[in-house]
């Protein structure tokens, strides 16, 4: 069975911010919206601020995105106060984008295609920790690379130790560009950067959890 599609009427601003997004953590456009989604469906939104956006958005972009059935359920039950799902989550998404553009700490030179290129980094993880990151990101429609890829480059990783109870190997998908990045924490951290990556993991769970 097809995975379910979410059509898109989005800002043409925030259409330019989500490329640039994927470009530097080297992941397509869908995982970049469904990092969005997560955040944006954690909330109630009433007309007044809708009909608010509507007035000071203009959505000229169409696009589509995968989304998951966990997700599709989540998204029939919001009420939309009347705006058709295109135009609804098209304006929460592009508002989401607008409003955290520093967030992702953009660069709007293109990458060179060296650093666009990917290689694998396999690690040691903790399994139950596996096991919650996999299922979280085959809930919200993302790859476990493209989340890990959004913490290293944009979040803040607070954990500062992890414990493995029992051993599980993690094979990570990340580009040059996040390598890069992955390397200069660590090293400014004094870890490796295969350690650095259970704090991530650690930082992702903690989090999720809440």
């Amino acid at each position: 069975m097809a995975s379910p599609k979410l059509n898109l009427a989005l800002n043409k601003d925030a259409g330019v911010i989500i490329s640039l997004a994927a470009n530097k953590m080297g992941t397509s456009k869908r995982n970049i919206i469904s990092l969005a989604l997560v955040e944006i469906l954690k909330n109630v939104y009433d007309k007044r601020f809708i009909d608010s956006l509507a007035s000071d958005i203009t959505t000229t972009v169409s696009t589509a995105t995968t989304i998951s059935e966990q997700v599709q359920i989540k998204i029939e039950d919001i009420d939309r106060h009347g705006y058709s799902r295109r135009v609804f989550f098209g304006l929460l998404i592009s508002d989401y984008f607008l409003n955290n553009r520093d967030k992702f700490s953009l660069e709007q030179n293109e990458l060179d295609e060296g650093m666009k290129s990917k290689g694998h980094i396999e690690i040691t993880i903790d399994k139950a920790t596996k096991d919650k990151i996999i299922s979280y990101c085959e809930k919200n429609a993302m790859t476990v690379s493209s989340l890990f890829s959004h913490y290293i480059l944009n979040e803040e990783i607070k954990t500062c130790a992890y414990v493995i109870s029992e051993k599980a190997h993690l094979n990570l998908l990340l580009s040059e560009n996040v390598k890069s990045e992955l390397k200069n924490k660590a090293k400014s951290t004094n870890r490796t950067y295969r350690f650095y990556l259970n704090l991530v993991a650690e930082q992702i769970i903690s989090n999720i959890s809440t």
